[in-house]
């Protein structure tokens, strides 16, 4: 999941009402993977996979984005879901290395599931599901009920949302993934959709990392910062071996650049280091403008989760009247500034 700079940030805990007003981009996979890999089936006698309905249909990730896309909204808060696009080949070695632990994890848990050990069903589960492309489908299908603007990137959806940020589209990205510094995004916000949420018996809050805050505080650029990501290991390179974020940050202030380091230290340099470097300063948005958010199709809504998917009316309900409070659904003949 990118490169890890959490060692290096000094994130500010913020609220919701903090965002009021604000439009902020989503890394919509990674917010995916956090509701469909705590949203399942769990406990004796259950298989640790997806929450389903009746049909068998997997749910868990519907379940999430309806009550935290709806959560968002209700706070003023105007989010864009970014899809990731097509894959740069450069990532292809991070992708088959996933690959390769999920059919690990299939491996033990199939042992783990005849064996009736569901503490390891439990954990294995977690490892095994996926975002299908169907349940990409559906996540969009849903947004546009609920007039909930999403556009797909055309490689990594936290490279185009922080050019987006850098472009004041957007007031924030909103990821997991620290990548978002190294593409240079002004404003990173970790924990958007957790915010309020239970974890370890501690409530999960929102944070927001300033990127020029975090350069001035350790005195670096943005191209040292960018290096510094290379050699600690990014999606597109394993980097340096023995080399992280605080090595990396104390080697790159006394050298400041990787080739100087890799000269002193004598390190191969990374190959391919400058076709790195410029997926994240040049990372491509395309041609698409960001669509604007719209009002929400209740009736629509109330068909495709009820009536589809198995739904429970108060749970829709619940959403709807979070719709309703920031004037996202209207109900028969109201007019709203969504409508002109």
């Amino acid at each position: 999941m990118g490169c890890n700079l959490k060692d290096l940030a000094s994130p500010e805990s913020i609220e919701l009402s903090d965002l009021a007003g604000q439009r902020v981009a989503v890394d919509t996979f990674l917010v995916a993977y956090q509701f469909i890999t705590s949203l399942r089936a769990r406990g004796e006698g259950k298989d640790g996979l997806y929450m389903r309905n009746a049909a068998g249909k997997p749910t868990s990730h519907l379940f999430g984005f309806l009550e935290r896309a709806s959560t968002m909204i209700a706070a003023e808060i105007d989010p864009v879901f970014v899809f990731d696009g097509r894959p740069h080949e450069l990532k292809d070695h991070t992708l088959s290395e996933r690959k390769e632990r999920r059919v690990a994890a299939e491996e033990k848990y199939a042992i783990a599931l005849e064996a009736e050990d569901w503490k390891a069903v439990d954990k294995l589960g977690a490892q095994i599901v996926s975002y299908t492309p169907e349940m990409v489908a559906e996540t969009k299908r849903l947004f546009d009920l609920m007039g909930v603007a999403w556009i797909e990137a055309p490689m990594e959806a936290e490279g185009a949302a922080s050019v987006w940020c850098r472009q004041g589209l957007v007031s924030g990205v909103a990821s997991q993934d620290w990548d978002v510094l190294l593409y240079g995004s002004p404003v990173m916000i970790r924990n958007l959709t957790s915010h309020g949420t239970k974890k370890f018996g501690r409530t999960v809050s929102a944070e927001r990392i300033v990127l020029d805050d975090l350069l001035a505080e350790h005195e670096i650029t943005r191209d040292q910062l960018v290096d510094l990501g290379i050699m600690v290991g990014t999606d597109f390179h394993p980097g340096i071996r023995g080399i992280g974020p605080k090595t990396g940050l104390k080697l790159i202030k006394e050298y400041g650049s990787i080739e100087a380091i890799c000269e002193a230290k004598e390190k191969p340099l990374p190959e391919r280091l400058e076709e790195i470097r410029s997926i994240f300063h040049e990372h491509p948005v395309g041609e698409h403008t960001l669509p604007a958010s719209r009002m929400a199709d209740e009736k629509g809504l109330r068909a495709y989760l009820i009536d589809e998917m198995d739904f429970s009316e108060r749970r829709v309900e619940r959403a709807l009247e979070k719709l309703k409070s920031a004037g996202r659904c209207r109900t028969q003949g109201q007019s709203t500034l969504f409508d002109f």
